[in-house]
């Protein structure tokens, strides 16, 4: 059974020159900053009215180093509608040997990060409900691990 994806949530971008990025995506684009990350040094763009949508990461923070044909771009997040999807979602993945690269609250929200045949990185995420107040005060993430087999969040059911 395949995984029932909402939507593409948002694309992370390795980038040398982040500044340079985020005028860009402003002024061009319309993006407007969401939030800038001082643990890791990234910064999360939106459109009006969505959570974050593009990520700016400085080039070998967190991983984000180009993939092995030169790409920037970090992974790929697709969206699911609510906690019990994404807990489904991790089914599929393990029944076809898919190897899971972590599992990791984001604060905001609870992703699988796995990747594809070509090794690109992908992540599945359930953002919660409350994400517009997590990111207005300053989201702190701390990238805790997971499990499954821990009851879900209280949130979970929110909304």
């Amino acid at each position: 059974m395949a995984i029932k994806i909402e939507a593409i949530g948002h694309c992370a971008i390795a980038a040398s020159d982040i500044p340079a990025m985020v005028r860009f995506y402003e002024d061009v684009l319309g993006f407007q900053i969401l939030e800038r990350d001082p643990d890791h040094g990234g910064v999360f763009l939106n459109l009006e009215g969505t959570s974050h949508t593009i990520d700016f990461f400085p080039m070998g923070a967190l991983g984000t180093t180009p993939a092995k044909d030169g790409s920037p771009i970090v992974h790929i997040a697709f969206k699911v509608g609510s906690y019990e999807a994404l807990a489904a979602a991790h089914a599929p993945l393990v029944e076809h040997d898919v190897p899971i690269q972590a599992l990791l609250d984001h604060t905001n929200q609870r992703s699988i990060y796995f990747a594809d045949p070509e090794g690109n990185r992908l992540e599945i995420y359930f953002e919660r409900p409350d994400w517009r107040e997590i990111f207005a005060r300053g989201r702190g993430d701390e990238d805790r691990p997971f499990s499954f087999d821990e009851p879900a969040p209280v949130w979970a059911s929110a909304g």
